[in-house]
């Protein structure tokens, strides 16, 4: 049985090279370069700004 990748995880991997902004389930901000991203969701991300949930940026 072959395993097809959905259009979201192909979006997602469209992404790689292009600054892109990650927001977690606790509100938390990271925006950065997307280096590279896998099937799984995980990314590697360069060139970091946080952004905590009370908008404090570091």
């Amino acid at each position: 049985m072959s395993r097809s990748l959905g259009i979201p995880v192909k979006l997602l991997h469209e992404a790689a090279g292009h600054v892109v902004i990650v927001e977690l389930k606790s509100g938390e901000l990271y925006r950065g370069s997307m280096i590279e991203c896998e099937d799984n969701w995980n990314c590697q991300l360069e060139n970091i700004t946080f952004t905590a949930k009370d908008e404090e940026v570091s």
